[in-house]
């Protein structure tokens, strides 16, 4: 699809100008990069959730992984790899250009025990999480399981959900 004419009939230009610009009418992808640290739980068909800034944080798009390119790209001296996304279904709301925040689910949990990861405490190579009885505190020791972008972390063992923790202590 032509989306802009730059030059008028007659009018002289120099090589290399652009003239014509055109835009795909395939369907709509996002191209991210993921930094080495995370690339390895990034897996083809993972889905995600997209928010554009043109939108609310509540307008979420679906998408999935549909590339994981092999090789590292260098981003601002930190090893990336590019990843592409596709939206799950064509919406007429998303334009080219956009700003997507992407958020790739790659593991779930349904239904689990999740607390701040600022509670737990390591000690010894083991975690602990204090828990409130009453005007006493004790330190409880703790499974964890997966740990979430939102600063959460799954409790597999050790406490109970209506658990009072301390979450900080004030230094």
């Amino acid at each position: 699809v032509v989306t802009r004419i730059a030059a008028e009939v007659g009018e002289m230009l120099t090589a290399g100008t652009a003239v014509v610009s055109v835009m795909s009418s395939s369907q709509f992808e996002i191209e991210t990069f993921i930094p080495e640290a995370d690339i390895a739980s990034i897996a083809l068909d993972n889905k995600a959730e997209v928010t554009l800034d043109a939108y609310d944080s509540d307008t979420i798009f679906n998408a999935y992984v549909s590339f994981v390119d092999p090789a590292e790209t260098m981003v601002e001296g930190v090893a990336t790899y590019k990843v592409l996304l596709n939206f799950e279904k064509e919406d007429e709301r998303i334009r080219p250009g956009m700003t997507a925040n992407v958020d790739i689910v790659t593991a779930n949990s349904p239904n689990a025990l999740s607390i701040p990861q600022r509670a737990v405490i390591e000690k010894d190579s083991k975690r602990y999480v204090r828990v409130v009885h009453g005007e006493e505190t004790e330190e409880v020791e703790v499974q964890t399981g997966l740990k979430g972008f939102d600063g959460d972390i799954e409790i597999l063992q050790g406490l109970n959900e209506g658990d009072q923790i301390v979450v900080f202590t004030r230094g």
